[in-house]
């Protein structure tokens, strides 16, 4: 096996990016550890829609100015609608020519990846690192002028970093070559992961079903809890507790829906990470429903805590981790019995057998740390730099 090249990198190395969402700081932490001058512009402190105090500790960090608006993506072949927000940096080149580095990393193929293409273009010393977290799933029908400029910066770029097999797969069909391509993948913030005993009073736990996440069209909650009560309606010996760990627009809808007497449906509103670790302990398995990922991190926490996932295959984080039998099972959120035949195998499943898929799920993850995560993208660093010297 080849050596991890764990040197440090002797270069200033700036870092586009939206925010940063709490998981990501101990991964951006490893990465300025590594490098002697780190810094990050971020478009914009935090989004609306998010539930969070900003952690920048140990980060140099200041933010653009930057135009934010809100607007629609529609998914055609999942059938959901869902907000986010776009935000366009228009001071990208100004502050990168004060910083003048010799490494550019830019997050996703828009707007702000456009600037830092065109800085780099107009100052060749300055290589391109594009950062990338996508899926084939998330990038159906996104349009033809979205794909020419996504295969421009991906001729721009000097090396592409991907969050997963899927994300690999997309760039490789839009035109990046295998060379330039670097893992830079998710990994769970390990301050706030649950390392106790995986063990559970199996009575006490296998009928509580956890489901993390916003409450969201594209995240796949209403038809979760159709096909649920569906299944109680025809097993009424059993009883099943969904438990929502969330917030979104849905919440009153989900509230209002009214199942078999076999089934309890609970919105616990957002966690913190604390509780929500606390909350996978008192649930026999994480469900996640939905119809469009281009990760899922949550998969991740609840293996960590030894808590077998039902996942979508809509999510890359469930193709990428989940082994039928093993740590959990996959199935389609568009199929209704597909559902239906996974939770057959779940709940006939005997006690030592999900025993072992507890274990066997924090062991699926023991080496995702935040270290190995940001090692891709070192990687990357480095490869740009050597076409530099």
């Amino acid at each position: 096996m080849q050596a991890k090249n764990t040197s440090r990198i002797d270069a200033k190395v700036v870092f586009l990016t939206h925010y940063i969402p709490l998981y990501q700081v101990r991964v951006l932490q490893s990465l300025a550890a590594s490098i002697s001058d780190f810094q990050v512009l971020l478009s914009t402190p935090i989004e609306p829609n998010r539930d969070f105090t900003p952690d920048w500790t140990g980060l140099d960090v200041s933010v653009q100015d930057t135009w934010t608006f809100r607007r629609k993506w529609k998914h055609r072949e999942a059938g959901f609608d869902d907000s986010l927000y776009v935000h366009i940096p228009y001071d990208t080149t100004s502050r990168l020519k004060k910083l003048n580095p010799d490494v550019v990393m830019s997050l996703e193929l828009g707007a702000r990846s456009v600037g830092a293409a065109m800085y780099c273009l107009r100052n060749p010393q300055t290589k391109l690192v594009l950062c990338t977290y996508m899926s084939e799933r998330t990038e159906q029908g996104r349009g033809v002028l979205r794909g020419m400029i996504r295969k421009g910066l991906i001729k721009r770029a000097d090396a592409i970093t991907y969050n997963g097999p899927s994300c690999h797969q997309y760039l490789k069909q839009i035109g990046a070559p295998e060379e330039q391509l670097f893992p830079l993948p998710y990994a769970a913030d390990d301050r706030t992961l649950y390392h106790g005993p995986v063990g559970r009073c199996d009575d006490a736990t296998r009928h509580r079903l956890l489901v993390v996440g916003q409450l969201s069209e594209r995240k796949g909650v209403l038809p979760l809890v159709e096909q649920v009560s569906q299944y109680a309606l025809e097993n009424r010996a059993r009883n099943i507790e969904l438990v929502f760990a969330g917030n979104g627009p849905l919440r009153d809808e989900i509230q209002s829906i009214v199942g078999p007497e076999n089934l309890t449906v609970s919105v616990l509103g957002n966690l913190t990470p604390t509780e929500l670790s606390e909350e996978m302990l008192r649930c026999g398995a994480m469900i996640a429903p939905s119809l469009a990922d281009e990760w899922m991190l949550v998969v991740n926490e609840s293996l960590h805590a030894g808590l077998p996932v039902i996942g979508s295959i809509h999510a890359q984080a469930v193709t990428t981790l989940i082994r039928d039998e093993v740590n959990g099972w996959q199935y389609d959120p568009q199929v209704d019995e597909s559902l239906a035949r996974v939770l057959d195998r779940y709940f006939n499943a005997s006690s030592e057998a999900i025993g072992k898929m507890r274990i066997a799920a924090r062991e699926s993850v023991s080496d995702r740390t935040p270290e190995w995560a940001a090692a891709g993208a070192l990687d990357a660093i480095r490869h740009v730099l050597k076409s530099k010297s």
